[in-house]
Protein backbone atom coordinates (compact mmCIF):
# COMPACT_ATOMS: atom_id res chain seq x y z
CA UNK A 1 0.00 0.00 0.00
CA UNK A 2 3.37 1.98 -0.30
CA UNK A 3 1.43 4.87 -2.42
CA UNK A 4 -1.62 3.06 -3.54
CA UNK A 5 -5.26 4.11 -3.17
CA UNK A 6 -7.27 1.66 -0.98
CA UNK A 7 -11.02 1.85 -1.38
CA UNK A 8 -13.78 0.03 0.54
CA UNK A 9 -17.54 0.75 0.70
CA UNK A 10 -17.44 3.76 3.30
CA UNK A 11 -13.90 5.16 2.96
CA UNK A 12 -10.85 5.30 1.43
CA UNK A 13 -7.19 5.14 2.65
CA UNK A 14 -4.69 7.21 1.03
CA UNK A 15 -1.11 8.30 1.93
CA UNK A 16 -0.39 11.59 4.07
CA UNK A 17 -0.03 14.36 2.54
CA UNK A 18 1.22 18.13 3.00
CA UNK A 19 -2.33 19.56 2.74
CA UNK A 20 -3.65 16.83 5.52
CA UNK A 21 -1.86 19.41 7.96
CA UNK A 22 -4.94 21.86 8.89
CA UNK A 23 -7.08 18.97 9.74
CA UNK A 24 -4.18 17.21 11.50
CA UNK A 25 -3.01 20.16 13.85
CA UNK A 26 -7.10 20.92 14.61
CA UNK A 27 -7.35 17.09 15.46
CA UNK A 28 -4.42 17.02 17.74
CA UNK A 29 -5.14 20.08 19.25
CA UNK A 30 -8.92 19.18 20.32
CA UNK A 31 -9.23 18.51 24.16
CA UNK A 32 -11.48 15.73 23.81
CA UNK A 33 -9.93 14.37 20.96
CA UNK A 34 -6.26 13.70 22.70
CA UNK A 35 -8.14 12.34 25.60
CA UNK A 36 -9.32 9.08 23.32
CA UNK A 37 -5.52 9.25 21.96
CA UNK A 38 -4.14 9.01 25.93
CA UNK A 39 -2.09 12.48 25.30
CA UNK A 40 -2.20 16.02 26.06
CA UNK A 41 -3.69 18.04 23.23
CA UNK A 42 -1.25 19.78 20.79
CA UNK A 43 0.22 23.09 22.64
CA UNK A 44 2.61 24.15 20.06
CA UNK A 45 1.55 27.17 17.10
CA UNK A 46 0.19 25.84 13.63
CA UNK A 47 3.51 27.16 11.89
CA UNK A 48 5.71 25.33 14.27
CA UNK A 49 3.67 21.60 13.69
CA UNK A 50 3.56 22.48 10.02
CA UNK A 51 7.53 22.59 9.69
CA UNK A 52 7.32 19.47 11.72
CA UNK A 53 4.51 18.25 9.58
CA UNK A 54 6.50 18.95 6.44
CA UNK A 55 9.54 16.96 7.60
CA UNK A 56 7.55 14.02 8.19
CA UNK A 57 6.46 13.84 4.77
CA UNK A 58 9.52 14.68 3.23
CA UNK A 59 11.58 12.22 5.10
CA UNK A 60 9.71 9.14 6.23
CA UNK A 61 10.66 6.91 8.97
CA UNK A 62 10.57 3.35 6.93
CA UNK A 63 8.88 2.04 10.19
CA UNK A 64 6.10 3.75 10.13
CA UNK A 65 3.04 4.27 7.75
CA UNK A 66 0.93 7.22 7.76
CA UNK A 67 -2.28 6.95 6.10
CA UNK A 68 -5.19 9.74 5.74
CA UNK A 69 -9.15 8.56 6.15
CA UNK A 70 -11.13 10.18 3.75
CA UNK A 71 -15.04 9.72 2.57
CA UNK A 72 -15.77 8.08 -0.68
CA UNK A 73 -16.65 11.94 -1.45
CA UNK A 74 -12.87 12.52 -0.61
CA UNK A 75 -13.61 14.47 2.75
CA UNK A 76 -10.58 13.92 5.41
CA UNK A 77 -12.01 12.30 8.65
CA UNK A 78 -9.45 10.71 10.34
CA UNK A 79 -6.09 8.50 10.11
CA UNK A 80 -4.24 5.55 10.69
CA UNK A 81 -0.95 3.96 10.84
CA UNK A 82 1.46 1.26 11.45
CA UNK A 83 4.06 1.62 13.42
CA UNK A 84 7.25 0.21 15.34
CA UNK A 85 7.14 -2.03 12.60
CA UNK A 86 9.71 -5.04 12.88
CA UNK A 87 10.47 -6.62 9.57
CA UNK A 88 12.22 -9.30 11.51
CA UNK A 89 9.26 -10.71 13.85
CA UNK A 90 6.70 -9.60 11.00
CA UNK A 91 5.29 -7.51 14.13
CA UNK A 92 3.47 -4.04 13.75
CA UNK A 93 1.33 -1.48 16.09
CA UNK A 94 -1.04 0.04 14.37
CA UNK A 95 -3.52 3.12 15.97
CA UNK A 96 -6.56 5.27 14.23
CA UNK A 97 -8.28 8.35 14.76
CA UNK A 98 -11.37 9.77 13.32
CA UNK A 99 -10.94 13.03 14.35
CA UNK A 100 -14.25 14.41 12.45
CA UNK A 101 -17.22 13.59 15.12
CA UNK A 102 -19.87 13.73 12.50
CA UNK A 103 -18.03 9.79 11.65
CA UNK A 104 -18.42 8.12 14.77
CA UNK A 105 -20.21 5.31 15.24
CA UNK A 106 -21.23 4.80 11.82
CA UNK A 107 -18.68 2.37 10.91
CA UNK A 108 -16.01 4.51 8.91
CA UNK A 109 -13.31 3.68 11.48
CA UNK A 110 -14.26 -0.07 11.64
CA UNK A 111 -14.09 -0.31 8.03
CA UNK A 112 -10.41 2.14 7.87
CA UNK A 113 -8.98 -0.43 10.48
CA UNK A 114 -9.95 -2.93 8.28
CA UNK A 115 -8.46 -1.99 5.30
CA UNK A 116 -5.55 -1.04 7.16
CA UNK A 117 -5.24 -4.30 8.48
CA UNK A 118 -5.69 -5.48 5.42
CA UNK A 119 -2.50 -4.00 4.27
CA UNK A 120 -0.36 -4.49 6.67
CA UNK A 121 -1.10 -8.68 6.47
CA UNK A 122 -1.32 -9.00 2.71
CA UNK A 123 1.31 -6.12 1.11
CA UNK A 124 3.34 -5.29 4.21
CA UNK A 125 4.29 -9.00 5.34
CA UNK A 126 3.61 -9.04 8.88
CA UNK A 127 2.48 -11.60 10.74
CA UNK A 128 1.16 -10.37 14.27
CA UNK A 129 -0.53 -6.83 14.74
CA UNK A 130 -1.36 -5.47 17.75
CA UNK A 131 -2.49 -2.00 19.93
CA UNK A 132 -3.36 -0.74 23.01
CA UNK A 133 -6.90 0.76 23.53
CA UNK A 134 -7.78 2.70 26.64
CA UNK A 135 -9.90 0.20 28.66
CA UNK A 136 -12.61 2.66 29.25
CA UNK A 137 -13.17 3.32 25.65
CA UNK A 138 -15.79 0.29 25.25
CA UNK A 139 -16.48 1.67 21.44
CA UNK A 140 -12.68 1.28 20.30
CA UNK A 141 -12.54 -2.06 22.27
CA UNK A 142 -15.61 -3.20 20.21
CA UNK A 143 -14.75 -1.44 17.17
CA UNK A 144 -11.32 -3.23 17.16
CA UNK A 145 -12.98 -6.71 18.22
CA UNK A 146 -14.98 -6.10 15.15
CA UNK A 147 -12.11 -6.09 13.12
CA UNK A 148 -10.54 -9.51 14.41
CA UNK A 149 -8.95 -8.31 17.36
CA UNK A 150 -8.54 -10.08 20.59
CA UNK A 151 -8.14 -8.91 24.11
CA UNK A 152 -4.77 -9.88 26.04
CA UNK A 153 -3.86 -8.33 28.56
CA UNK A 154 -4.30 -4.76 30.55
CA UNK A 155 -1.61 -3.07 30.64
CA UNK A 156 -0.63 0.60 32.41
CA UNK A 157 1.58 2.94 30.16
CA UNK A 158 2.29 5.97 31.69
CA UNK A 159 -0.37 6.34 33.58
CA UNK A 160 -3.79 5.83 32.13
CA UNK A 161 -4.86 1.71 31.88
CA UNK A 162 -4.79 -0.06 29.02
CA UNK A 163 -6.22 -2.88 27.20
CA UNK A 164 -3.59 -4.54 24.97
CA UNK A 165 -5.29 -6.54 21.49
CA UNK A 166 -3.64 -8.23 19.06
CA UNK A 167 -4.49 -10.22 15.96
CA UNK A 168 -2.47 -12.67 13.63
CA UNK A 169 -2.43 -13.21 9.85
CA UNK A 170 -4.22 -16.57 10.12
CA UNK A 171 -6.68 -15.01 12.29
CA UNK A 172 -7.16 -12.20 9.72
CA UNK A 173 -7.13 -14.44 6.74
CA UNK A 174 -10.20 -16.49 9.19
CA UNK A 175 -11.90 -13.58 9.50
CA UNK A 176 -10.89 -11.25 6.46
CA UNK A 177 -14.46 -12.03 4.35
CA UNK A 178 -16.70 -11.63 7.58
CA UNK A 179 -14.97 -8.00 8.39
CA UNK A 180 -14.97 -6.64 4.77
CA UNK A 181 -17.11 -8.96 2.54
CA UNK A 182 -16.67 -9.27 -0.91
CA UNK A 183 -12.45 -9.87 -1.42
CA UNK A 184 -12.49 -7.39 -4.25
CA UNK A 185 -14.09 -4.71 -1.91
CA UNK A 186 -10.74 -3.86 -0.26
CA UNK A 187 -8.99 -3.10 -3.51
CA UNK A 188 -6.23 -1.08 -4.64
CA UNK A 189 -6.61 1.75 -6.55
Amino acid sequence: MDESIVRGKKVVLRPKTADDADDDYRWRADPELAELDATAPLRMDFGEFQRHYHDEMRYPTPWVRRYAIDTLEAKHIGNCMAYDMDTVTGEAEVGIMVGDRKYWGKGYGREAMALLVDQMFQIAGMRRLYLHTLEWNARARRAFAGCGFHELRPVRRGGPNFVLMEMTRDEWMAHRSKVLGDPAQASPE
